[in-house]
C-alpha cells in the first residue's frame, strides 16, 4: 500500500530514532510508541517504511507480526524477533543460541503453567528479557511488533520486561494495534501499554485529497480526478479500500469515469471486517441484511446477547470506516458483506428480522424485503404481507420491487382467494414492463373471477388488459358475471370499467345500457367521476366537439401522470382529446412535460405509449422525420404481441410518415407487421386504415385506398363517431376518387365534409379545401388554395402547407402568373426540406390534367406511382433533369433518384429505351404495363390479399 498523508507521522518516528543516537538526549519515560487507527488505515505500511529507514540509518531492527491464529502459541512473537536478529546484525551468535534455548524452555514452562505458577514464568520472562537487552550493546535497537492486540501472553510479558528497563538505553519499541479491539488478555495487554510509558500516534482515514493522491499514483491524474470523489464516498478514505478500487479500475475491460467495484474491493471489505473485532463483523452482517442505521431497533436483537452492551463502541475507527451512523457506508460495502455470508446465514437473519418487525406492527413495506430472503413462508401472515407490500410498491411506481414481492408471495401461497389476488397484482405489474408477460396471469385471473375468488375492484385491471390485447368477448363476459348481484361499491367499479370499455370499443357497448350506481354516496360518486375522467374527456370532444374539454384536459394533466394505470389512462385520454380537438400545440407541450418530468416512470409500457402519442403529434404537425423516429422508439420498446390493439397508433404514424417521405417500400414493410383483428373494432384501427389507404394511394392503388377510407366511414357511422377530428374519411375518399377520375363524386364528398366541419377544425378544413381545389379548373382553384394556406399557417401543419403551396404554385403557373408561381414553389420547397419530404406532388387531379407544362398527357404505367409517371413522361419527351425539376417544383437530385427507380422498375437503361417503353410514337397511348416478370424472377412478388 502506498504511503499517503502519512509523511508527518513518519517524521515523528524518525525523530524518535534520531534521539536514540544522540549522546545528549534526555532520558524518557515514553519508551513505547503505539500506532493506532482503523483496520486498513496503513499502520503496517507505516511501520514497515519506518523499519526500512531505521535499517538504512544503522539501527538494528527486530520485527514480528502477531496474529489471531497464533495468540495461544507461547512466545511466538518473541521467537519472530529472535529470528530477525541475525538478519539485522543485532547481538551475536552466542546471544542468539542462548535465546533459542531460553525460548524452548520458556515455551515448555508456559505450556505447563497455570495461574498459580507465577514464579516459574517470571523467571523465564526475566531471562528472555535480559538476553534481548544484551542486543543494545551494538547500537540503537528497534523492536517492531504489528497487531500487538493479537500477541501471545508470554511475549507480552517479555516486551513489558524490556519496556520497564530501557528508559536510558537506545531502544525503541514500536507497536501497532486496532482501536478498541478486545485483546487476547486485556490485563497483560494493559500492563505493557501503560499510559505513563506510552506515546500513541493515531492514523486517520484519508481525506478526499489523499484519496485522489493514492488513486493518481496507480491510475494517473486524469482517471483519478474523475473517480476520486465517488471513491472517497465508497471507501470512507480507508487506504486499503482505495487501493482495492484502484486495482478494480485498472482491471476494468474499458475506461469509465465512475469507480469500478469488483472482486478486489469485495475481498478488501471482508479482510477489514475479519480483522476487526468480532462484534463489528456481526453488526456489519446485520446492517447489510436489514439496511438499518447503526442505532436502529433491529441490531440489538440480532447480534449475540453478550455483545449488545458493546454496540456503542462501533464507529468509523473500530469498523475500518465501513460503518457510519446511517449503517454501512455504501451499497457496494453492503453487497460485499452479503456476498461473504452463506445463504443459510442470510436466511436466518431475514427470518428473525421479519418476525421482529411483524411483532412490532411494522408496515408491510418494511417486512417484505426480509420475507423475500427466507426459504419458506411458514406463517399465514407472510404471503399477505408480501401482497400488501407489492401492491403498495406498484402504487408508488416501483414495479421491479412489486414483482419481487408478488412472485415470492405466489410461490408460497396456498389459499385460492389470496392466490387469485396475487395473480391479479402480478398482471398489473408485468403489464407495465411488458403487456405480453401479463397474458399467462390473465388466464388464471379470468378463471378466478368466474369462480368468485375476485371482486370487481381486483378485476378492473385485468379486464383493461384483456381489452388491450383484443380479448373483448372475455372482457364483456366478466363484466356481465360481476354485474350479477353487485353491491354499490362493485357497481361503481363496474361503471368505471364499462366507461373505458365503451371508449376503446365503441361498437361493443353502443347499444348496451351503462351500469348505474343507485347510492348517492358522495365519496362513491366522486370516485366514479375520477375514474371515468379520461373517457369523459374523449366523449366531450368526439360526441359534442366541446372546446371546454381542452381546458379540462389541461387540468387533468396538471394533477395526473403516468405513475399508475388510472392516472396513465386519464393522462393518455387527455392528450388524445387535445389531438382530436386540433390543439396540437398544447398536446406537444404536455407530451414534452411528461417526457421531461423526472417523476414520469421509465417503464416500457407507459414510456412506449407516450412515445407513440408524441409521434402522432409530430406527424400531424408535419415533422415527419421526428414522427418516424418517435414511432420507431415506441415500437422498439414493446413486442408486436405486447402492443395489443394499441400497436395501430405507432404503426399508423410510421406508415403515414414514410409514405409522405416517399419511402413506400419501408411503409409497405410496416404494413406487414401483424395486428390483432380486434384492432379494427377500436378507433385506433381507423387511424391504421387511414394510413394504409394513404400508402395505397401513393403507391398507385386508388381503389384499395378508397376501400380503406370508406371502411373508416362505415365504422364511424356505426359507432356514432362521425367526427372529422377522428379521421376525415370524406376528404381522404375524395382524394382517392380524384385519382380514379371520378371528379364530380369527389367534389360532392368534399363539400359534404366542409359543411360538417366545426369552426375549430382548421386543419381539416384546409385539407378539404385543397381537395376541393383539385376538383376545379384553372383560376377557380386559386381561392380555395389561398384559403387553405391561410388556415394552415394558423394551425401550424407545415407538411400540408408545403403541399398546398406546391398546388398553389402549379395553379398560378397554369394561369400564367409566373412570379406568384415561383414564390409559392420556393416556399413549398423550403417547407418540404424542413418536413423531410423529398418529393412534392403538386395537384391531386387525375392523369387527365397532365403535368404542369407538359406537351401531352401523362402516361400512366402500372407499377409506377403518379409522381414517377410524371417524371417518366417528361424524361421520355426529352426534357433535361433540370427542366423536369423546374416543371414539377422539385430538386434535381430528387429527379435523379426518381429516374433511377423508374429505370429499375421498367428494366430500361436509357431515355431512348424509356421512350420506346412508353411508346411515345403511338399517339393516344396513356396506359402501359411494365414488361412481365417470370414467376421465378427474384423480383416477382405476388400481391396477395390485403390485410384487415
Amino acid at each position: 500500500m502506498e504511503l499517503t498523508e502519512r509523511s508527518c507521522l513518519l517524521s515523528m518516528l524518525e525523530r524518535r530514532l534520531t534521539d536514540l543516537s544522540r549522546s545528549d538526549a534526555s532520558p524518557t519515560n515514553r519508551t513505547v510508541t503505539v500506532l493506532t487507527g482503523p483496520v486498513g488505515s496503513g499502520k503496517t505500511t507505516l511501520l514497515q517504511t519506518f523499519a526500512r529507514r531505521a535499517c538504512d540509518s544503522g539501527a538494528r531492527v527486530l520485527g514480528a507480526s502477531a496474529s489471531r491464529a497464533e495468540r495461544t502459541v507461547p512466545l511466538e512473537v518473541v521467537r519472530q524477533l529472535v529470528r530477525a536478529a541475525p538478519l539485522s546484525g543485532a547481538g551475536n551468535p552466542d546471544i542468539w543460541a542462548r535465546l533459542g534455548r531460553l525460548l524452548d524452555a520458556g515455551a515448555l514452562t508456559w505450556a505447563d503453567a497455570d495461574d498459580t505458577d507465577q514464579e516459574d514464568t517470571a523467571l523465564a520472562t526475566a531471562a528472555i528479557g535480559a538476553a534481548l537487552l544484551e542486543m543494545t550493546a551494538q547500537g540503537p535497537l528497534v523492536i517492531a511488533v504489528d497487531d500487538v492486540h493479537h500477541a501471545d501472553v508470554p511475549s507480552l510479558r517479555c516486551l513489558d520486561y524490556v519496556a520497564r528497563r530501557i528508559s536510558n538505553l537506545p531502544v525503541l519499541i514500536i507497536l501497532t494495534e486496532a482501536p478498541r479491539t478486545r485483546p487476547w488478555r486485556p490485563d497483560v495487554h494493559a500492563e505493557l501499554l501503560q499510559p505513563t510509558r506510552l506515546q500513541r500516534i493515531r492514523l486517520p482515514l484519508l481525506t478526499a485529497e489523499g484519496t485522489f493522491q493514492l488513486l493518481a499514483q496507480r491510475l494517473g491524474v486524469p482517471v483519478a480526478r474523475s473517480i476520486a470523489e465517488e471513491s472517497h464516498r465508497i471507501s470512507g478514505g480507508n487506504p486499503l479500500l482505495v487501493q482495492a478500487l484502484a486495482e478494480d479500475q485498472a482491471a476494468a475491460p474499458r475506461p469509465t469515469d465512475r469507480p469500478v467495484v469488483g472482486e478486489s474491493f469485495r475481498e478488501a471489505v471482508l479482510s477489514c471486517l475479519y480483522r476487526c473485532d468480532h462484534l463489528v463483523l456481526d453488526a456489519a452482517r446485520v446492517l447489510a441484511v436489514t439496511g438499518e442505521p447503526l442505532h436502529g431497533n433491529l441490531l440489538p436483537h440480532l447480534v449475540d446477547a453478550r455483545s449488545r452492551t458493546a454496540l456503542g463502541a462501533i464507529d468509523d475507527s473500530t469498523s475500518a470506516g465501513l460503518i457510519t451512523e446511517q449503517g454501512l457506508r455504501h451499497p457496494a460495502v453492503s453487497q460485499a458483506v452479503i456476498d461473504g455470508m452463506t445463504a443459510e446465514e442470510r436466511a436466518r437473519l431475514h427470518l428473525e428480522a421479519a418476525c421482529l418487525l411483524h411483532d412490532d406492527g411494522a408496515v408491510p413495506a418494511r417486512i417484505a424485503p426480509h420475507l423475500v430472503g427466507i426459504d419458506e413462508l411458514a406463517e399465514p401472515w407472510m404471503a399477505q404481507t408480501l401482497l400488501d407490500a407489492g401492491e403498495q410498491a406498484l402504487g408508488d411506481g416501483e414495479v421491479e420491487t412489486a414483482l419481487r414481492y408478488l412472485r415470492r408471495a405466489h410461490r408460497g401461497c396456498a389459499g385460492e382467494c389470496l392466490r387469485a389476488r396475487i395473480r391479479s397484482a402480478l398482471a398489473r405489474a408485468e403489464w407495465r414492463l411488458d403487456p405480453q408477460a401479463a397474458i399467462p396471469h390473465l388466464v388464471d385471473v379470468v378463471t378466478a373471477i368466474r369462480a368468485g375468488h375476485l371482486g370487481s375492484q381486483q378485476a378492473a385491471g385485468p379486464i383493461h388488459y384483456l381489452l388491450w390485447h383484443g380479448e373483448i368477448d372475455k372482457a364483456v363476459e366478466l363484466v356481465n358475471h360481476l354485474s350479477e348481484g353487485a353491491d354499490t361499491r362493485s357497481a361503481a367499479e363496474l361503471l368505471v370499467t364499462t366507461a373505458w370499455m365503451s371508449t376503446l370499443y365503441p361498437g361493443v357497448m353502443v347499444d348496451r345500457p351503462a351500469p348505474t350506481v343507485a347510492a348517492r354516496d358522495p365519496l362513491t360518486l366522486a370516485k366514479v367521476k375520477r375514474g371515468i375522467e379520461g373517457a369523459t374527456l374523449l366523449s366531450a370532444v368526439l360526441d359534442r366537439g366541446d372546446a371546454g374539454a381542452v381546458e379540462q384536459a389541461e387540468r387533468a394533466l396538471s394533477t395526473t401522470g403516468l405513475d399508475d394505470e388510472p392516472n396513465m389512462w386519464t393522462a393518455v385520454c387527455a392528450l388524445i382529446a387535445m389531438i382530436y380537438a386540433d390543439r396540437l400545440d398544447l398536446a406537444d407541450d404536455w407530451c414534452d412535460r411528461l417526457n421531461r418530468n423526472p417523476a414520469t416512470p421509465r417503464y416500457p409500457t407507459p414510456s412506449a405509449t407516450l412515445a407513440a402519442l408524441r409521434a402522432a403529434v409530430a406527424g400531424r404537425l408535419g415533422d415527419l422525420p421526428r414522427a418516424e423516429k418517435l414511432a420507431d422508439e415506441a415500437l422498439n420498446q414493446l413486442s408486436p404481441k405486447g402492443w395489443g390493439v394499441v400497436i395501430g397508433i405507432p404503426l399508423a404514424v410510421r406508415v403515414r410518415a414514410l409514405t409522405f417521405m416517399d419511402q413506400l417500400d419501408a411503409a409497405a414493410a410496416s404494413l406487414q407487421v401483424p395486428v390483432p383483428p380486434a384492432m379494427f373494432e377500436t378507433p385506433i384501427g381507423l387511424h391504421y386504415l387511414q394510413a394504409r389507404g394513404m400508402h395505397a394511394l401513393a403507391a398507385g392503388s386508388p381503389e384499395a385506398a378508397l376501400a380503406d377510407f370508406q371502411l373508416c366511414g362505415q365504422l364511424m357511422n356505426r359507432w356514432r363517431l362521425d367526427f372529422s377530428g377522428l379521421v376525415p374519411w370524406r376528404t381522404e375518399s375524395a382524394r382517392a376518387l380524384l385519382r380514379m377520375g371520378r371528379r364530380q363524386q369527389a367534389g360532392r364528398l368534399v363539400r359534404d365534409e366542409l359543411a360538417r366541419l366545426r369552426p375549430v377544425h382548421v386543419r381539416y378544413r384546409a385539407a378539404a379545401l385543397r381537395v376541393l381545389a383539385a376538383t376545379e379548373d384553372g383560376p377557380d382553384r386559386i381561392p380555395h388554395l389561398r384559403s387553405a394556406v391561410r388556415l394552415l399557417r394558423q394551425c401550424g401543419d407545415r407538411m400540408e402547407l408545403a403541399h398546398n403551396l406546391a398546388d398553389l404554385g402549379q395553379a398560378y403557373q397554369q394561369v400564367g402568373d409566373r412570379r406568384q408561381a415561383r414564390a409559392a414553389a420556393r416556399s413549398a420547397r423550403m417547407l418540404a426540406e424542413e418536413c423531410g419530404i423529398p418529393m412534392l406532388r403538386p395537384g391531386l387531379s387525375t392523369a387527365r390534367s397532365g403535368a404542369a407544362g407538359s406537351a401531352g398527357a401523362t402516361v400512366v404505367v402500372q407499377g409506377l406511382t403518379d409522381a414517377e409517371c410524371s417524371v417518366a413522361t417528361l424524361a421520355a419527351q426529352g426534357h433535361t433533369n433540370r427542366e423536369i425539376a423546374e416543371k414539377l417544383f422539385l430538386t434535381v437530385s430528387a429527379i435523379e433518384q426518381r429516374l433511377t427507380r423508374i429505370y429499375r422498375k421498367l428494366d430500361v437503361n436509357s431515355r431512348s429505351e424509356l421512350a420506346a417503353r412508353l411508346r411515345m410514337n403511338r399517339p393516344g397511348a396513356t396506359v402501359l404495363d411494365p414488361p412481365p416478370r417470370a414467376l421465378d424472377d427474384p423480383g416477382h412478388r405476388p400481391s396477395g390479399p390485403r390485410q384487415r
